[in-house]
């Protein structure tokens, strides 16, 4: 039995060393669209993997977790004791410690980008004197406080559930719709995006063509993404007009009042008692 020989061409060794930066924009930015299409598939509520405190306040009614939320920031910006804002701000850090990494990632590092960006907003408030450098602590940390409970509260409530809270509070059609329609496109052309990128990325392994440019396949990623968003507006209405929607979201059954609700509720009420005594 003969044995065929390799060719040379073939046989010869290859050293591929890919440039480090070529494509680290593109795989931040699949990165990061994977993990925003991850928050918006588990629902924005507290899964199998959340913490005790998150699995107790998930079984609380969304609509009075959205009332409280809503007193509990309206304290946070009417209160100018500092004892107060300290309470406010260990029970933020206290419901951000207890969290997973991905619970943690999801709201301590936004709360941080917030408080960083109102430090910033307020800066010029220093030339003013000592008494404008203690307000604008004071607005960084109402700041991280506010957007702390505010993702928590996303965090421990499944994006249906919190709409049924909307329409239980008697919120408008409208809003509720544009509510639901931006969680779904941002789904959807999250995931269109994300395979663009994946693919660029794919096809400018190795040694890029010529003529290729980031920008060009950035800009290029774009249109496409608009092009769907302008699909995806004209499939909705079709299936809308179908299928009869005008538009009027039927309200949910009302559950009753349970004990987990009055005990959030207590809590809610000693929190806003605090507020106006300190």
């Amino acid at each position: 039995m003969a044995i065929a020989e390799l060719p040379s061409w073939l046989a010869a060794e290859e050293r591929y060393e890919p440039a480090g930066a070529r494509h680290r924009v593109m795989q931040k930015n699949v990165l990061h669209l994977a993990s925003l299409l991850e928050r918006v598939r588990l629902g924005g509520g507290a899964h199998e993997g959340g913490s005790m405190v998150d699995r107790a306040l998930s079984c609380v009614s969304a609509p009075v977790r959205l009332v409280g939320m809503f007193v509990c920031v309206l304290c946070v910006c009417l209160t100018q004791s500092p004892l107060y804002l300290m309470l406010m701000a260990a029970i933020a850090l206290v419901l951000v410690a207890v969290r997973p990494v991905r619970g943690l990632r999801a709201t301590f590092v936004p709360a941080l980008g917030a408080t960083g960006l109102a430090v910033v907003l307020a800066l010029p408030a220093l030339l003013l004197g000592a008494s404008a450098a203690g307000a604008m602590l004071k607005i960084a940390l109402k700041t991280f406080i506010n957007v702390s409970f505010v993702l928590g509260v996303s965090w421990t409530l499944t994006w249906s559930r919190m709409s049924a809270a909307l329409k239980t509070l008697q919120l408008p059609d409208e809003v509720i719709f544009t509510f639901d329609m931006a969680l779904k496109h941002i789904e959807v052309l999250g995931r269109t995006a994300h395979d663009l990128t994946e693919s660029v990325m794919l096809r400018s392994v190795g040694r890029a063509p010529a003529g290729f440019s980031r920008t060009d396949s950035i800009a290029g990623i774009m249109g496409m993404t608009f092009i769907k968003a302008m699909e995806c507006s004209r499939a909705m209405d079709e299936a809308m007009l179908c299928r009869g929607f005008a538009g009027a979201y039927p309200t949910p059954a009302r559950s009753g009042f349970g004990w987990r609700d009055a005990v959030y509720a207590v809590v809610v009420v000693l929190l806003a008692v605090l507020c106006a005594v300190l």
